[in-house]
């Protein structure tokens, strides 16, 4: 007796094309697009699995800081006066005043890369609304929706000096948001101790458990429509460097620049 293969028809030839298409896509289509999918799917897992780590660590170690806060009645009077305001702290500080400042309703501008999709969902998941829009895809359109968000008076929480540095130093942007807005400028100072410092671009400020933390909010600055560029962006720096100085000595303590 011999053997020979049994040719067995499977259940899906007997299916109508239409039936079939899904399956003949995936069959037929290159390759790489489906490691590509999957390469996809991978790093959105990954990033929420970042997330979620960054989240729960970055609260864990804020709700056990000790706030004080100085000027506090100058951020409500921008509230209250309605006609919208820039918030400015460092970029290197953010941590702190993103979590106490959190279900605000503050606008905020992230850029479009990987890093900030990460910031996008946990300013998100802080009660922030956001603006996409970075220096080299869609700054001009995010500016000039913020703007109209800032002349409507709305209140906008910004880094000056994100999202690449250099550090403290303003970027044209902010001096761009200030002048066509018209709106005041708070300038923001954050004081912590102790705390770790990244090796990050900014240096970014890490409280430790329990630690202690001043937010001083400086006087608000008003930048004129016809201001030189120049000027108005030093005055910003000057105002949010002296209102760090003010943080730091409230907290009793030196900033790490200046300690031995």
């Amino acid at each position: 007796m011999s053997w020979s293969r049994r040719k067995v028809c499977s259940p899906s030839s007997t299916r109508p094309n239409s039936a079939r298409r899904p399956f003949e896509l995936l069959k037929i289509g290159a390759p790489g697009m489906c490691r590509h999918k999957l390469r996809m799917i991978s790093e959105r897992i990954k990033r929420g699995l970042v997330f979620r780590l960054l989240w729960l660590i970055s609260t864990g170690l804020a709700a056990t800081v000790r706030f004080q806060i100085v000027g506090w009645d100058k951020l409500t009077k921008i509230l209250e006066d309605g006609r919208g305001g820039l918030v400015l702290p460092w970029h290197g500080v953010t941590m702190l005043p993103i979590y106490y400042c959190r279900n605000m309703g503050f606008y905020s501008l992230v850029s479009l890369s990987n890093d900030g999709d990460l910031q996008n969902a946990i300013l998100r998941s802080r009660g922030f609304r956001t603006v996409r829009g970075s220096s080299g895809r869609g700054g001009a359109r995010a500016l000039l929706e913020l703007t109209r968000r800032l002349q409507e008076g709305s209140v906008m929480a910004h880094t000056p000096d994100g999202p690449k540095g250099p550090p403290k130093k303003v970027q044209p942007g902010t001096v761009y948001l200030a002048k066509r807005s018209g709106c005041p400028v708070l300038p923001v100072g954050v004081a912590c101790k102790p705390c770790w410092r990244l090796g990050s671009w900014d240096s970014h400020m890490v409280p430790y458990p329990f630690a202690r933390a001043v937010i001083f909010f400086g006087d608000p600055l008003s930048i004129s429509g016809d201001e030189d560029d120049a000027e108005a962006a030093s005055r910003i720096e000057n105002a949010i460097n002296n209102a760090e100085r003010r943080a730091w000595q409230t907290l009793g303590a030196k900033p790490p620049e200046e300690r031995a």
